[in-house]
């Protein structure tokens, strides 16, 4: 019979009837399972309970794994993504912290079930039983941002919470010996490793602040106490807040930075460009002269201004100046054959160094040298001869861009034995060159001195005003010269004064520093009555006065002041308003390699090896 024909529906229950229920059983078709289409196979949980604390120096720490929907074939334990270890029921885990190697341990539970594994989410405990301790102080260099605060650095995450309301101490040693508290909040950052003493009030620069942790209770997540064996003295630091702050890192800070020379300020589409020349003894033990520039992120060297072949021609001296786009770098180097002295220029020109003809300028030896750039990045060079019997002679050349040209006659006012020409300055602008010395005129006992200032304008030499007498008794430690957009000539020089005697019998020169200017345009210039820059009493011996003039037309003077006996030296500036000179202001506690304003007449300093910026 064919059920699938029309007639089975009913031939089959006639024929069940006629034989029996029995013999129709062999007819009857197989039950059909009940289908449910969104039934899934049983889930298998794996869950990793923990009790202790996360971090423990002392009990016990215990990981417990549990099962849900199967039956577990094997149960691993993964520590650290390292080998995994069979864990028997009831699949526990204890670590004993007393014990237990220190350090952080992530376990992570798998479970074998049906020859698949699952994972539990990982947990973990950090072992630790060693105290915390300090690993360095901020900040971490001279001439620090007043938005960076003094902190401690600590070896581990401290807890918040052991954190008293009063732990550390802030006071202010301008008032040495006598310090001042300094109201403060001391705040746990980078997530609790550095403490920092913020003040609550804007600092006043310059000023030192001293710094003390005096909690001594502070733990760390694990309990444990501060190191015992901190001893006072590292549970202190001070720093000093200037007016200047660093802006670029130091060259070598491993070892304290180079020995720089000198400091010029370039510029680019990105603004402002510091960059220096310095002699890298500390690394090297090598007298090669380096020049590197501040992009703003790191130092990038410049490539050498010599071949190898050449370097083995010492270097005396060198100057490194930037103007117009222009970089120039000028060295005196002594031949080793001849033992002549040679001065070299080099320009750079973005990828590479190009060199100026040697400057020759005849036999006799040149013990000085000063440059200055006109517009285009051209050197002028100042130069003075010895001729013999403390005689001598000035002389300016200058570079066309095709040759180097004297301008005019060797200057000396003063050709009388015993009247050398010293103190050459030199500045220039689109126009003209000025040039400065200062020389005896008459040779008595004790001689009298004068400061005398040429021109020098379209091939024509001429003096600028009447010599300037320097006092009776006195001496110029130093000039210096600038031009003004004006077109005015300034002038500033350091006199050497009396001599007096302290209690302890030694002898101290006080100083005085004073300032004139003219009007080069004028048919006739005058140099105004001098005056003194009264900057209080100053005790030792000042040097390298450099004149810097704005856009603005108002000069900065900016100078050294060494110590007695040159123990220590600081870096001053003051700055010429309309009303008068400003009390001078510190700039640093290093000696000064350069200063200079940008477009913007905002100042750039370097002291040591730091480039600073006003805060």
């Amino acid at each position: 019979m064919n059920p699938r024909h029309p007639h089975a529906r009913w031939a089959l229950p006639l024929l069940c009837a006629t034989l029996g229920t029995t013999a129709c059983d062999s007819f009857r078709s197989e039950p059909m399972p009940p289908h449910h289409p969104d039934e899934q196979p049983p889930t298998v949980r794996v869950t990793a309970r923990t009790e202790g604390p996360a971090y423990c120096r002392e009990g016990t720490w215990t990981l417990s794994v549990s099962v849900e929907g199967g039956t577990p074939e094997r149960v691993q334990l993964i520590t650290n993504d390292e080998v995994p270890t069979r864990l028997e029921a009831p699949y526990q885990h204890v670590v004993d912290c007393a014990t237990h190697a220190e350090g952080r341990f992530a376990f992570k539970a798998r479970v074998w079930v049906d020859g698949k594994h699952v994972d539990a989410e990982a947990v973990a405990v950090t072992v630790d039983r060693t105290p915390p301790t300090i690993v360095s102080v901020r900040p971490g260099h001279s001439y620090p941002s007043v938005a960076s605060p003094i902190a401690f650095v600590f070896s581990e995450l401290l807890l918040p919470e052991s954190l008293s309301s009063a732990p550390t101490e802030l006071q202010n040693w301008n008032n040495s010996p006598v310090p001042v508290p300094l109201a403060h909040r001391a705040v746990l950052r980078e997530g609790g490793t550095v403490l920092e003493l913020v003040p609550t009030s804007p600092l006043q620069t310059p000023v030192r602040l001293g710094a003390t942790l005096l909690q001594r209770n502070l733990t760390d997540l694990a309990g444990n106490l501060l190191d015992p064996r901190l001893t006072d003295s590292e549970l202190m630091y001070s720093a000093h807040y200037m007016p200047f702050r660093r802006v670029a890192e130091p060259l070598f800070p491993e070892y304290g930075g180079p020995f720089v020379m000198s400091f010029a300020l370039a510029s680019d589409a990105t603004g402002p460009v510091p960059v220096i020349a310095f002699n890298d003894f500390g690394s090297h033990l090598e007298q090669e002269p380096h020049i590197a520039r501040w992009d703003g992120h790191a130092w990038q060297r410049l490539p050498p201004f010599r071949a190898e072949n050449e370097r083995s021609a010492n270097i005396l001296a060198y100057q490194l100046e930037a103007r117009d786009g222009v970089l120039v770098f000028q060295w005196r180097e002594r031949n080793a054959a001849t033992g002549a002295t040679l001065l070299q220029f080099a320009r750079y020109t973005g990828t590479a160094w190009e060199r100026l003809p040697v400057l020759h300028i005849g036999p006799s030896e040149y013990q000085f040298l000063t440059m200055t750039l006109a517009p285009q990045g051209r050197p002028v060079v100042a130069v003075r001869r010895e001729l013999g019997g403390l005689e001598t002679e000035v002389r300016v050349i200058r570079w066309t861009g095709t040759e180097w040209k004297p301008l005019g006659a060797p200057l000396d006012a003063n050709p009388a034995p015993q009247t050398p020409a010293m103190r050459v300055a030199l500045a220039a602008d689109d126009t003209r060159v000025v040039v400065a010395w200062e020389e005896a005129t008459h040779n008595f006992d004790p001689p009298h001195s004068y400061i005398h200032v040429r021109t020098f304008e379209n091939g024509i030499q001429g003096p600028a005003g009447l010599p300037i007498s320097v006092r009776t008794n006195t001496s110029v430690d130093s000039i210096t010269l600038a031009i003004q957009p004006d077109h005015r000539a300034l002038i500033a020089w350091m006199e050497n004064g009396a001599i007096w005697h302290s209690e302890h019998g030694d002898i101290y020169s006080a100083e005085a520093l004073r300032f004139s200017s003219a009007a080069l345009d004028s048919a006739q210039p005058n140099w105004v009555p001098p005056e003194d820059i009264n900057l209080g009493h100053s005790i030792g011996r000042s040097a390298s006065l450099r004149l810097v003039v704005g856009n603005d037309l108002e000069p900065w003077l900016v100078w050294n002041e060494h110590g007695p006996y040159g123990y220590y030296t600081q870096a001053y500036f003051s700055r010429r308003r309309p009303t008068g000179w400003e009390p001078k202001q510190v700039i640093g506690w290093e000696f000064l390699h350069g200063f200079h304003l940008d477009e913007d007449g905002t100042p750039w300093a370097l002291s040591g090896d730091a480039v600073l910026r006003p805060q």
